[in-house]
């Protein structure tokens, strides 16, 4: 029994090791995206800056192609998980909208470096990786919309909100939004992309009516 108990910590301590290497090499990775931009980082780089060498940064990963794409899965894994926590601590579904959009904004906000790779250059990736990660993406956007969907109907049974299809109303007020957020990540502007949810949130929830057509009651 002692013998198979310290077989098992054995196995528990090189996969502990196995994490910390493949994590470390990841964040280093990311740091030179961010530092050198994506196409001037070599996988040698990587190796030389994680001071790992370059048969160990390939048994992890067979490509930058591939860093690339895990840092992108782990961030979006990221966004959703503080999207739910910012719900949790919410109170009612106006609230709930509000959380959800600033938190995104916060989050795009101090990760404009690495997202701009994306927006930019998401074409030159490797095909079969940009399939990959197409599909990956797709799941996890809609897993968001899902997620916004719920609060909206959820105001709607309140009274809080009118009773749109909340399905199509995630999805306008998701692409509103993400449009917006590709568009600031692309551009040079230095304004902060969270100072934009006052008119967000304006527009979401009183639309585009001036006060002469709240006048007129059109």
């Amino acid at each position: 029994m002692e013998n198979l108990n310290s077989h098992n910590m054995a196995l528990g301590r090189r996969k502990q090791e196995r994490n910390w290497r493949r994590q470390y090499i990841l964040n280093v990775a990311e740091r030179l995206f961010a530092q050198k931009g994506y196409y001037q980082t070599t996988m040698a780089e990587i190796a030389k800056a994680s001071e790992f060498g370059m048969a160990t940064i390939y048994r992890f990963f067979k490509s930058k192609d591939k860093i690339y794409l895990t840092l992108l899965h782990e961030k979006i894994d990221l966004l959703l998980r503080l999207v739910k926590q910012a719900i949790e601590e919410a109170q009612t579904p106006l609230e709930k909208i509000k959380a959800i959009i600033q938190v995104k904004l916060k989050f795009f906000q101090e990760n404009r470096d690495f997202f701009r790779i994306y927006a930019l250059h998401r074409q030159n990736i490797a095909v079969l990786v940009r399939e990959e990660l197409g599909k990956k993406i797709d799941r996890k956007y809609q897993e968001g919309l899902s997620i916004l969907a719920q609060v909206i109907e959820e105001g709607i049974f309140q009274g809080e909100f009118k009773k749109f299809p909340p399905k199509e109303m995630a999805v306008l007020i998701s692409g509103m939004i993400q449009a917006l957020i590709h568009e600031w990540i692309k551009s040079e502007e230095e304004v902060q992309l969270t100072s934009k949810l006052p008119v967000i949130l304006d527009f979401i929830f009183y639309g585009l009516k001036g006060e002469k057509l709240q006048r007129e009651g059109r």
